[in-house]
C-alpha cells in the first residue's frame, strides 16, 4: 500500500512539474493535459497528497475545479481534436459546437474541409486551420447562427482565468514575508477591488 501511494506521489509530481503554467488552460491545454487532469479526477490521485479534488485543483494545478471539471467534460464531449483545433487558432467551445458538424474523418483523423481540401488538424497545418476555421464559422453565421453565446462563453471562461490568476498572486504575497505596512497595503487594493463589485452582483454570480 505505501509503495503504490508513493508511487501515485511520483506521478502527481511528475506531472505538475510538466505543467506549471497550467492556469493557462484555454488554448493552451493540449489533448494529453486534458486527459492527464480526468484520470487524476477519476482514479482520485490526488488523494495521495491528502487533498480533496477541489484543493489539488486551486493548489497544486492553479485553477478552479469548476474549470478543471469544465476541460475534461470538453474531452469527453468533443474528444482530443477540440484541444488540438483550439490550440491551433484559439477556437472556443462554443464555436466548436456550432461547426462540429462539418469535421470529416480521414483515417481514423478528424479533418476540416476547405478549399476543396480536407486539412489534418495538426500544428503544422495552423494557418490553413485558421482559414478553415474562419469560413466554417461564416458558414454557421450565414445560415442563421448568432456569436452571442459564443462571446458569453469567451468571456465567462476569461472571467474564471484572471480571478483564478488573481487569487493565487494573492496567496503568492501572502507566503511572503510581509511587513505590517505591506500587509495593510496588500488588504487594502484587495478590499477595493472586491467593493468594485456590488452585493447583488456578488450574490447574483454566486447563486448561478
Amino acid at each position: 500500500m505505501r509503495v503504490q501511494k508513493a508511487d501515485e506521489v511520483l506521478e502527481l509530481g511528475a506531472w505538475m512539474g510538466r505543467k506549471q503554467a497550467f492556469a493557462s488552460l484555454a488554448g493552451g491545454c493540449s489533448a494529453a493535459d486534458a486527459e492527464c487532469l480526468r484520470q487524476m479526477r477519476d482514479h482520485k490521485r490526488y488523494r495521495a497528497l491528502g487533498l480533496t479534488w477541489k484543493e489539488f485543483c486551486q493548489q497544486k494545478v492553479g485553477i478552479t475545479r469548476q474549470w478543471a471539471d469544465q476541460v475534461i467534460r470538453r474531452l469527453e464531449e468533443f474528444g482530443p481534436q477540440y484541444f488540438r483545433l483550439a490550440q491551433a487558432t484559439g477556437i472556443s467551445a462554443e464555436e466548436y459546437r456550432r461547426i462540429a458538424g462539418a469535421l470529416v474523418e480521414r483515417g481514423g483523423e478528424k479533418c476540416l474541409p476547405h478549399a476543396g481540401e480536407l486539412i489534418p488538424i495538426t500544428a503544422e497545418d495552423n494557418p490553413r486551420l485558421v482559414a478553415a476555421v474562419e469560413e466554417l464559422k461564416r458558414q454557421a453565421k450565414a445560415a442563421g447562427g448568432t456569436c452571442k453565446d459564443e462571446d458569453l462563453d469567451l468571456a465567462i471562461d476569461r472571467a474564471e482565468r484572471l480571478l483564478s490568476a488573481a487569487v493565487n498572486e494573492i496567496r503568492r504575497l501572502e507566503g511572503m514575508p510581509l511587513d505590517a505596512e505591506q500587509q495593510k497595503q496588500l488588504s487594502a487594493r484587495v478590499a477595493a477591488q472586491v467593493r468594485r463589485l456590488s452585493v447583488v452582483q456578488v450574490l447574483t454570480l454566486t447563486m448561478r
